[in-house]
């Protein structure tokens, strides 16, 4: 999936790049339970990575901004669910990937409810 999301354009790329974001959660979940945190942050800046493929590809095609938001907010709120499961010392990097999810959904926002550009002046 990884292949075709870095393949994929427009709309389409936002909308499997954020589905793919939102797979990796129970995969980052998995690992933090088996120990393996280093490799468990790994994912989780994957997580960061596809996130931000997915809001910058809705933005420049202005295409399935809703379903990136939607796909945001959830991989957003299993972040938030796997961190507390987490000890303090394994915490900080999910609230920073956190706190970065929520500013690139607002831009999603902004985007589409901002008021249309006018044509010259």
């Amino acid at each position: 999936m990884k292949a075709e999301a870095d393949r994929a354009e427009g709309g389409h790329q936002a909308k499997l790049c954020a589905e793919l974001a939102q797979q990796l959660v129970p995969i980052a979940d998995h690992q933090f339970t088996e120990g393996n945190v280093a490799e468990a942050q790994k994912i989780v800046q994957e997580i960061l990575t596809y996130a931000n493929k997915a809001r910058d590809a809705a933005i420049t095609s202005r295409g399935r901004m809703k379903e990136t938001e939607i796909s945001l907010r959830t991989t957003q709120r299993k972040l938030e669910a796997l961190k507390r499961t987490l000890s303090a010392e394994d915490r900080p990097p999910l609230d920073e990937v956190e706190k970065k999810l929520e500013q690139f959904r607002q831009d999603i926002l902004n985007e589409m409810f901002a008021p249309p550009k006018k044509k010259g002046s």
